[in-house]
């Protein structure tokens, strides 16, 4: 038997499973005496759900004896239990949500008409959600409020008096603002998503129509007359900011504007809308420095974000409970550049325990492998660079995601430690041909990597004696070639050469 129902019950937990039992044989939810029977016999089957020795007409005679098989009441029993399983999903995330409880209430109590409990519960649900900080989600369920509060007065209580008409009055225009300013964080914060998504992906423009309607706003305005209407207009004022300073990337004003106002409110914030905006603070350090000629400019700013980012520890929320690998390398790759070894053995130390169980034991061993490389690279330590040998023999079943990180830092490794010969050109070549392979690899990564591979090659023959390789033309491909991570290190080794006019390479 192959239904998608028992593919979503094979995520239950041993609990959920009793909770689901619970509810199936609960009289207020199912009245069916053949449902409970039936989902007795499908639970033995928990949580694999073999089915290849089921028999439907055996499991029709368990429910009753007296009844013989037929399809069709089968196919009604699973449509039921299918119906039963959703609306148990329902009930728990429901009963998971304090807020939806309260909103549901508020309705419950005005349809019932009862003012004394319905102000008791809207003062309640007010201050629980003053309780968790501002983020756009605050302003909406603030707006709801306003809006309960309003259909109450108007279904239950006259409109008598001047006083009664200027309440109501006042209730709709907190509503309307509360909805306004809500309004213009969600539509920003998705133009900036699908910005960051293009830029990180090299996509073709898909903003589009989010574009046109972002162009037709007059955000400055709506600004103007939100300062003299509402306290929240600053939440607004910070938006605009992170509008223009990916609108200006190439302003840093922009961005020190918009770092200073996301640091001045921050008390005022919730978590996870703190970990948003340093998020994008980081997103556009790394947007910066890949679109300016000198590739690591934001490198200092961007370390000052992440240790900040990472002390209030804004990586964890209700939605991610470990520390994106990807941010992790990011952290490692940006603090090895700047040099900072004993904060990065720090950063390891303290860090890699929050990386997901099944990716923890390969990251840590590649990012001790890359802090013992590097310290050792520039100290000319071989003792270091065979620890860095080692971590990386420990890396198993390596993801893709550090897969072309591992293949570099041997090269890198194999150069240092002068095992220079035919052998590493092949490899070279081997990597090459994996990447022409993957499609899991974005073309814009692809050509970053074999441009990699090809200066990187050109190194290797110079080592080698070759002649015909001009260290001078070498030093500008590689000056002018932005977007490698490895970029610094390919200066740093092509400035140990000296060309025959004894020319001094200085770094960028």
């Amino acid at each position: 038997m192959n239904h998608i129902i028992f593919s979503i019950i094979k995520s239950f937990s041993n609990n959920e499973i009793k909770r689901l039992t619970i509810f199936i044989e609960s009289p207020y939810h199912n009245k069916s005496k053949k449902l409970i029977l039936f989902f007795r016999e499908i639970k033995k089957y928990y949580p694999n759900f073999d089915f290849q020795k089921f028999d439907k007409e055996s499991l029709m005679k368990k429910i009753n004896v007296k009844l013989n098989y037929n399809d069709s009441t089968f196919r009604n029993l699973m449509s039921d239990f299918t119906s039963m399983v959703g609306k148990f999903i329902t009930l728990e995330k429901f009963l998971e949500d304090d807020w939806e409880k309260n909103v549901y209430l508020l309705k419950s109590l005005t349809e019932r008409k009862n003012e004394m409990f319905f102000e008791k519960n809207l003062l309640r649900a007010d201050f629980e959600l003053s309780k968790k900080g501002i983020d756009s989600t605050y302003f909406y369920d603030k707006s709801v409020l306003e809006l309960s509060k309003f259909n109450f007065n108007i279904l239950n209580l006259n409109e008598k008096s001047k006083v009664r008409i200027e309440s109501n009055t006042s209730i709709i225009s907190s509503y309307v603002i509360y909805l306004v300013i809500f309004f213009i964080m969600e539509v920003i914060n998705s133009y900036l998503h699908l910005t960051v998504h293009e830029v990180k992906y090299k996509l073709h423009d898909k903003k589009g129509y989010v574009s046109k309607i972002i162009q037709t706003i007059n955000f400055e305005e709506l600004f103007r007359h939100l300062k003299e209407s509402s306290p929240d207009a600053y939440v607004i004022g910070i938006y605009l900011s992170l509008l223009n300073a990916f609108r200006e990337i190439e302003n840093p004003e922009k961005f020190l504007k918009y770092k200073s106002l996301v640091l001045k409110y921050s008390k005022c914030f919730s978590k996870d809308e703190l970990a948003y905006h340093f998020s994008m603070l980081i997103s556009y350090c790394i947007i910066r420095n890949s679109i300016t000629q000198y590739r690591f400019y934001m490198d200092d700013e961007l370390f000052k974000i992440y240790n900040i980012f990472l002390r209030e520890k804004y990586f964890l929320d209700r939605k991610s409970l470990y520390l994106d690998e990807s941010l992790y390398r990011n952290i490692i790759i940006t603090s090895l550049r700047l040099e900072k070894y004993k904060w990065t053995f720090s950063f390891i130390e303290d860090y890699a325990k929050y990386l997901h169980p099944e990716k923890h034991e390969n990251l840590t061993n590649l990012s001790y492998a890359e802090y013992n490389y590097h310290k050792g690279s520039q100290t000319c330590s071989t003792e270091l660079l065979n620890i860095a040998f080692n971590y990386l023999k420990k890396i198993q079943e390596e993801s893709f995601v550090i897969k072309y990180d591992i293949k570099i830092l041997y090269l890198m490794l194999y150069y240092d430690l002068d095992y220079v010969d035919e052998n590493m050109i092949t490899q070279v070549n081997n990597y090459r041909k994996f990447l022409r392979r993957n499609k899991l690899v974005s073309e814009n990564r692809k050509k970053r990597l074999n441009k990699f591979l090809n200066l990187f090659e050109k190194l290797v023959f110079l080592k080698s004696g070759d002649h015909k390789i001009n260290i001078s033309s070498l030093y500008i491909d590689i000056l002018s070639s932005n977007g490698l991570n490895y970029h610094q290190w390919l200066l740093n080794k092509v400035q140990q050469f000296d060309t025959k006019n004894t020319l001094k390479l200085k770094s960028v």
